[in-house]
Formats: structure tokens, C-alpha cells, sequence
């Protein structure tokens, strides 16, 4: 299996961006600079709307894992980034208000790794962090997402035992927020004074959470693993860093019971714009499901966890479904969706799938690498997968090979 560290060529640099639709071409459908929310803005049959980053773009087939024949040596694997094994590297996302500043996240030891300058031309520069109240706001941490405005949401795989002296869990854990802006992250804030870290909001009714995906605004939805259920949270406005105040937060929990998590892996989320689905990894029942958040009502309130909330409730009668159903995939835990296709990697067999959105599978890619070793992955502006090793604590990047 190839791995390397040289870097791509500048010529096919170049003809990856001329697929790109300009803001001429784009004007007469979007919105005159390029932009769309939905596919019917973009010039039908050639271009999509891509809504991780708000543009039409070319349609595509998943060539992004490769158009060979799926094994490893039909890509090429480009080391990014080395941190330490202990570090179990398993998510990352480059930075909403910098493409060139990637972030990744590390489950066994609550680290978070920054990548500055990182282009097809340069793997950047990299400082590791370590949040001072790390313990509680992202222990474990199996995923995060890029939200709005610089910040970024994280959770916790654990029920709070660790802060426990008995080390009892009292399940007082959820969703956090933190910022992208390296002058304040991971420093506490002496203003505070309530050794907080740097966190600028945090709700409790998600233990051993496996996942989360960014709606709009502070809207984060997250895997909770202890009850087998999705909960949208809403922080509204945060309180800073390092304070406590949560007292304006809501919580919605859909589906009790019918998804299921497996330990130690992450089970990632992806809410989809334009279709308002959340596409969701749901490791323990091996399939790929799809929450319709237009539905459910409310219905009764959730159990408080110690916390005021603005408004809370259980969601009844939410309709999910399969997309993918088991028999295909033995443990799905990363997944995007980009141009009406679902990205997917199987912890289990460490292979990357892309289906369309009806279920049927359109490739994949064998990585060659260890079970245990895929989970979250992510797309750059240059438009190619970066992905982490948990096993080895790397990141790596897919280039497709020239004429595949």
C-alpha cells in the first residue's frame, strides 16, 4: 500500500478547479456569486449544490475514494500528520473561517491537534492542545463538527465517572462549544475563575455520546449511546469562556431506543440542508438510518440533570428509516454527505462506501489498514478526503491516482 509524503502536481491542482463552477457561470442560477442552498440553483445535469460549503459545484460519482478498482494500491495515501498512538486521532474538520486550518481530535487523551497552512502544497505547521478542564467537556471525545461563527461542538463518550472520586457516573455530560480563535481556546480565562477551561456552553442529557453534526447556528444534534437516541440541543446564546451558565439551552430527544451504539466506537452524524434529514452511522444495528427532523411532537419533558433549561421534551412519533439497511456495512462510523452522496467508512473492515441517497452503493475503497483504524474523515477545499488513523495516530489525505 502506498503511503507517501510528496505532494501532488500543480497541473492536476488545476484541473481538479476547473471543474468548479464560477461565479459567472453560477450567477444566472444561484444567487449572482456563486452560492446556493438547494440543487435547483445550480445548472442542471452538470452541477450540484454542495452544502457543506454553500456553492454549486461539479456533480460528481465519488471518485474523491478513487475510480479504480477499490484496492489500496488504486490510491495513493499522503501522510498529513504524525501525533502519538496514545493520542487515538479519530475526527477532524478544517476551520469555517480558515480552509487552510485543520483541527483534529484525539479520544484517548482529550487532545486536540491544529494544523496551520495546510494545502495540497504543504501539510502546515501543527501544535497540540490541551483544554484545561479537558476532563469533563471532551473526555473521550468520538467526534465534533465546524459549527457557525468560529465556534465548533464536541462530546464526550462516558458518563462522568472520571470526575466521580468513587468514580460512580452520574451520566452529567452532553454536547460542549468552544472557539476556533487560538488566543482563547484551551486557555482558562481568568475572569471566570471557576477552573472551566476554555468551553463557552455545555448541556448534560447525552451520555456516552458517539456523535454529533452541526444544524444552523448553535444547533448541534448528537448520538446519545446510553439510551440509543438522538437529542437536538440548542446552546441559543453562549456565556462565554469558562463560565456556567446554561439556563437558556433546550434539548429535544427523538427515537429513544432504536439506534445503538457500540463501545469505544464513534457512530457520526450528518445533518443535510437540503433535504433537513439527519444521516446517521448506527454502529450497533449496522446499517446507515435517516431521521426526518420535520417530524415528531412534543411530548412530555426531559428528566432535568442538575440544570435549568429554557425548554426541553421527548419527540414522539419521529420517523426514521434505513438508507442503508445491515448486511452491507459491519460497523459505519464516519459519514459525510456531499452532492447527494453518502460518504461512509466501516471501522470494522477499515473500507470507505459511497452510496446515493436511495442506498445503492456506487464504489468503495479498501484503506489496507487494520480494523479499528477508520473513523471520521472530512473534506478540504481542494475537494479530496482527509481522514485519521486511530491505530497509528495519523492523518492522511486520498489522492486518487492520475488516470484511475
Amino acid at each position: 500500500m502506498p503511503f507517501r509524503t510528496t505532494l501532488p502536481l500543480l497541473g492536476f491542482l488545476v484541473a481538479l478547479t476547473a471543474f468548479a463552477c464560477s461565479t459567472e457561470e453560477t450567477s444566472s442560477t444561484s444567487s449572482g456569486v456563486g452560492t446556493c442552498t438547494t440543487n435547483d440553483q445550480c445548472t442542471a445535469g452538470t452541477e450540484t449544490c454542495d452544502t457543506t460549503i454553500g456553492k454549486c459545484v461539479a456533480a460528481t460519482n465519488g471518485t474523491e475514494i478513487g475510480s479504480g478498482d477499490g484496492s489500496p494500491a488504486s490510491v495513493t495515501f499522503t501522510e498529513i500528520y504524525s501525533a502519538s498512538k496514545r493520542a487515538e486521532l479519530v475526527d477532524l474538520a478544517f476551520a469555517e473561517k480558515d480552509p487552510t486550518q485543520l483541527w483534529v481530535i484525539g479520544y484517548g487523551d482529550n487532545s486536540v491537534h491544529v494544523g496551520t497552512g495546510v494545502t495540497a502544497e504543504s501539510n502546515g505547521t501543527w501544535k497540540e492542545y490541551l483544554d484545561p478542564a479537558a476532563g469533563h467537556f471532551m473526555h473521550k471525545p468520538p467526534a465534533f463538527e465546524m459549527g457557525a461563527d468560529g465556534f465548533w461542538g464536541i462530546c464526550g463518550d462516558n458518563d462522568n465517572s472520571q470526575n466521580d472520586p468513587r468514580r460512580e457516573p452520574n451520566y452529567f455530560m452532553g454536547p460542549a462549544l468552544f472557539t476556533t480563535d487560538l488566543e482563547v481556546f484551551a486557555k482558562q480565562n481568568p475572569e471566570a475563575g471557576l477552573g472551566l477551561g476554555s468551553h463557552y456552553d455545555m448541556l448534560h442529557n447525552t451520555s456516552m455520546c458517539r456523535g454529533i453534526a452541526h444544524q444552523e447556528a448553535n444547533i448541534y444534534w448528537t448520538f446519545n449511546g446510553q439510551l440509543g437516541s438522538i437529542e437536538k440541543n440548542n446552546f441559543n446564546e453562549n456565556h462565554g469562556p469558562g463560565f456556567d451558565d446554561h439556563s437558556d439551552g433546550e434539548i429535544y430527544r427523538y427515537v429513544e431506543g432504536q439506534v445503538k451504539g457500540v463501545d469505544g466506537v464513534s457512530s457520526h452524524l450528518f445533518y443535510d440542508s437540503s433535504d433537513s434529514m439527519l444521516y446517521i452511522a448506527d454502529t450497533g444495528n449496522q446499517r446507515i438510518a435517516k431521521l426526518d427532523t420535520t417530524t415528531g411532537r412534543l411530548g412530555g419533558r426531559l428528566p432535568l440533570r442538575n440544570e435549568p433549561l429554557k425548554k426541553s421534551g421527548i419527540m414522539e412519533d419521529a420517523t426514521i428509516e434505513d438508507v442503508v439497511p445491515a448486511g452491507t456495512l459491519e460497523q459505519p462510523s464516519g459519514i459525510e454527505v456531499k452532492n447527494d452522496l453518502i460518504y461512509v467508512t466501516d471501522t470494522a473492515t477499515a473500507t470507505f462506501h459511497v452510496f446515493d441517497k436511495t442506498g445503492k452503493e456506487i464504489r468503495k475503497l479498501e484503506t489496507g489498514l487494520k480494523a479499528g483504524a477508520l473513523s471520521g474523515f472530512t473534506f478540504g477545499s481542494d475537494g479530496k478526503i482527509y481522514f485519521t488513523d486511530r491505530n497509528r495516530g495519523k492523518v492522511l489525505r486520498i489522492d486518487p491516482n492520475a488516470g484511475e
